[in-house]
């Protein structure tokens, strides 16, 4: 059975270390900030953190999506 502390872009809570998967919601304030609210299963623990969306990723985003063909399911 896979560990969740495999999982690549797992976070950590704070209080006790146990990586968790995703947080239980998340919140756009702008294109460029996301807030995650995370709860940790192990002890309870709620936090918050805050990403800084690399205005890069939409760049590569459209190059994949201009660059793969699409596939429509009939």
């Amino acid at each position: 059975m896979t560990s969740v502390a495999f999982f690549r872009h797992s976070t950590l809570c704070f209080a006790c270390g146990e990586a968790l998967i995703a947080p239980i919601q998340s919140q756009y304030e702008s294109a460029e900030e996301v807030h995650h609210f995370w709860c940790c299963w192990n002890c309870g623990n709620e936090f918050e953190t805050l990403d800084h969306v690399n205005a890069m990723a939409n760049v590569a985003t459209e190059l994949v999506r201009k660059g793969l063909p699409v596939f429509v399911a009939e």
